[in-house]
């Protein structure tokens, strides 16, 4: 009898199964390349358990719990620092004048409110998820404005990108800035034409180029960005754009495809433009442009092997921030 089964089983699988899986993989679309990449980013969760055939509750509430202990020095900036600074912003006044006071921007900057998760060997608090979301949480109880501007350079700002994607020189260069505030930084993705699609960065690209005096490697990159949280501030932008290399000037190292650069805000070419108040909102908005912009190779972070890699970034990172939606995740740091 065992073996009728054993024998049935492998029919089912070799003539029934395979040829049904077959006939699908025919109808189904090819996913894209980002697709690609996205599937290779970031960890696999209780959905694999699920595919497997063998789930266990246990294993989910042990990977989507939230965990939201903090450390006691999280605790004390939340319960000090947090309500100082809240008690300094009016929320009434910041709508009326659709700025802060310089009190409290100087407070932010002096406080490391603008290097939350950047380590602290670089002179950054390295807080946790947890505890920067419970920040934001209480900065929005006094102003929505507050927390939006304290939430960007603890996000994709690009600080947490620099620190796990840029080269080592780029990190000496620009993380205890950011830590201090020195830089605050912004990150131009959103445009006219695609809005905030990475997958779709119409109007924005780069190509590959050698410098005409020089012949340094670099890229010539023109862009267009709309609704740029806190660029009408930053002095330093991460710009995201579609790379291309028509002459395959960058050989094996790096690729075409979404690419990251770091611009100072006094960047040759680079037009930090006109401030926006979308849905008439105080915190800081605005566009960012450049036509034809000479960008050097060791501007794009993370240096010529990581062009192409900035949708890889973009998923990483947005894995990791996942428990602040309260989405729960593997990562809780």
């Amino acid at each position: 009898m065992s073996s009728r089964l054993a024998v049935s089983r492998v029919a089912r699988r070799t003539f029934v199964s395979r040829a049904a899986y077959n006939a699908a993989k025919k109808l189904m679309p090819k996913i894209s390349e980002t697709e690609r990449v996205a599937l290779g980013c970031g960890t696999v969760g209780f959905d694999r358990d699920i595919f497997s055939g063998a789930p266990k509750l246990e294993s989910l509430l042990e990977t989507y719990t939230p965990k939201m202990g903090l450390t006691a020095e999280e605790e004390a900036f939340l319960g000090a620092e947090c309500d100082e600074l809240c008690g300094i912003v009016d929320d009434f006044e910041v709508l009326q004048t659709k700025d802060f006071s310089p009190e409290a921007w100087a407070f932010m900057r002096r406080q490391g409110f603008f290097g939350l998760k950047i380590p602290k060997e670089w002179g950054g608090k390295g807080f946790s998820t947890a505890a920067t979301s419970a920040i934001l949480v209480k900065l929005a109880s006094v102003s929505s404005d507050l927390s939006s501007t304290v939430a960007v350079p603890n996000s994709l700002g690009p600080g947490e990108l620099l620190v796990r994607y840029g080269t080592e020189a780029q990190q000496h260069k620009y993380l205890p800035g950011l830590a201090d505030g020195t830089y605050i930084p912004c990150f131009g993705l959103t445009g006219i034409h695609s809005g905030s699609d990475a997958t779709s960065l119409i109007g924005s690209s780069g190509k590959v180029a050698r410098h005409p005096e020089t012949g340094e490697l670099g890229v010539v990159c023109s862009f267009d960005k709309r609704y740029i949280t806190l660029a009408p501030v930053a002095g330093l932008v991460g710009l995201g754009f579609e790379l291309e290399d028509p002459d395959g000037l960058l050989g094996s190292t790096g690729a075409p495809g979404f690419t990251v650069a770091l611009l100072e805000r006094d960047h040759p070419g680079l037009e930090m433009g006109p401030r926006h108040c979308p849905l008439n909102a105080a915190f800081m908005n605005g566009t960012v442009k450049g036509e034809d912009v000479w960008v050097p190779m060791d501007a794009v972070l993370g240096g010529q092997e990581r062009c192409g890699f900035g949708w890889h970034m973009f998923v990483e990172c947005l894995a990791v921030w996942k428990p602040t939606t309260g989405l729960g995740g593997p990562d809780q740091t």
